[in-house]
């Protein structure tokens, strides 16, 4: 899978978390096992870039995330 399509495919599937379980803030590591990232640095290194583009926010916890409004409305698109 392309580095992008992997983007897309954490975003959409942090934001199905979110509408399913209405909750606000998921562990990275899950969604990154949930879509087969292959390790926490991985899954760090996505993250990173996912936040540097204004998509995802960092929790106070410091492996928790969750959708920015930019995020939420890139996967409603």
């Amino acid at each position: 899978m392309a580095h992008e399509d992997l983007g897309e495919t954490f975003l959409l599937t942090l934001y199905l978390n979110t509408v399913h379980d209405n909750v606000q803030d998921f562990d990275k590591y899950e969604i990154g096992n949930d879509i087969g990232l292959l390790d926490k640095l991985q899954t760090d290194n996505l993250v990173k870039e996912l936040v540097e583009r204004g998509y995802i926010m960092k929790s106070k916890e410091k492996s928790k995330i969750y959708l920015s409004n930019k995020g939420r409305e890139k996967v409603e698109l």
